[in-house]
């Protein structure tokens, strides 16, 4: 009776033990087809497979500094200034647009002057030298209420690749 009874203990706990193997086995294989061991059971088991793409987005922060610029009005509706309606680039002159010496600011540039908003570098112009620039008005009036004065700029695009350009010129300090 001895022998019977472990002969039995001895097949329960194969059985248990078998049991927690194909259990183990369709845990670990989810994406997998999965055939049951036991007699009669048919277990199938299919997930979609799916790439997962990963994009790290890097934040860059940037001290950026403001340069102090001295800024006169000009329109091309001022005979006296000797402007015309084509800018440097090649397009017609309107508001938005500024005159700079492009050894200190390429064309193509866009600036922010403080309290004014953002302005594109399209022209050039003869007593534009170093940091001045000038800045187009629609009408004649305008342009002389502007005058001449002391304005802030920060450079909006091409930051990076003028930053050796403004080594000289003095940041807005906080």
């Amino acid at each position: 009776m001895k022998k019977y009874n472990i002969a039995i203990n001895i097949l329960f706990w194969t059985l248990v033990a078998f049991l927690l193997f194909i259990t183990a086995l369709s845990l670990f294989y989810k994406n997998d087809k999965v055939n049951s061991a036991l007699p009669g059971l048919w277990v199938e088991e299919s997930l979609k497979k799916e790439k997962i793409i990963i994009k790290e987005i890097m934040e860059v922060e940037k001290e950026v500094e403001w340069y102090y610029f001295i800024a006169s009005g000009y329109s091309a509706n001022d005979p006296a200034q000797g402007t015309n309606n084509i800018t440097a680039t090649g397009k017609e002159i309107k508001e938005g647009m500024i005159a700079v010496d492009t050894r200190v600011i390429p064309l193509g540039t866009k600036i922010e002057i403080k309290d004014m908003g953002i302005f594109k570098a399209e022209d050039t112009g003869e007593k534009i030298k170093g940091n001045r620039i000038d800045i187009y008005f629609d009408t004649k009036k305008e342009a002389k209420e502007f005058g001449r004065k002391g304005v802030w700029i920060k450079i909006i695009d091409n930051s990076y690749e003028l930053a050796d350009l403004f080594k000289d010129i003095r940041p807005l300090s906080n």
